[in-house]
């Protein structure tokens, strides 16, 4: 079995990378990528989560675990993340102005969701947005705060 330092020289390797590249794809030190690449340090859980959300169809159970296979297959159980969820038809993406980052008033809300009736039954004058996070297919995001 493959050490975890062995595992993620395998991912740059199979990537195409180089040890400077991968650091840069993932946001970490290039000497954290070094200190780990040579068996000094083992990756920390953070290195492993930025590693898994930059190279989405690796395989959990492999990069952590050693076991299975390097990418994960389409049919695997894994859960869905909300990046594998199916954008809902409505959308509220008009609400905003994307040249000044101004809140819009928007007329037609998304569906509702359990957790979000609560609030949603609040009179309008009660409710104000606060902050919008827009995740991007990189793994990367931004939040855009009413102020």
């Amino acid at each position: 079995m493959l050490s975890a330092s062995e595992r993620l020289q395998k991912l740059i390797e199979t990537e195409e990378m180089t040890a400077k590249q991968f650091s840069e794809e993932v946001g970490i030190q290039p000497g954290t990528v070094s200190n780990i690449l040579k068996g000094r340090n083992n990756p920390s859980l953070e290195v492993m989560q930025k590693v898994l959300q930059r190279f989405r169809s690796l395989s959990s159970d492999w990069l952590i675990l050693g076991i299975g296979s390097m990418y994960r297959q389409k049919n695997d159980s894994q859960a869905p993340t909300l990046f594998d969820i199916p954008p809902e038809t409505d959308s509220v993406s008009d609400s905003l102005n994307p040249s000044s980052g101004e809140i819009l008033p928007v007329n037609t809300l998304p569906k509702q969701t359990a957790s979000s009736r609560q609030v949603a039954s609040l009179p309008e004058a009660d409710r104000h947005v606060q902050k919008i996070v827009v995740f991007y297919d990189d793994g990367t995001y931004e939040e855009i705060l009413n102020r």
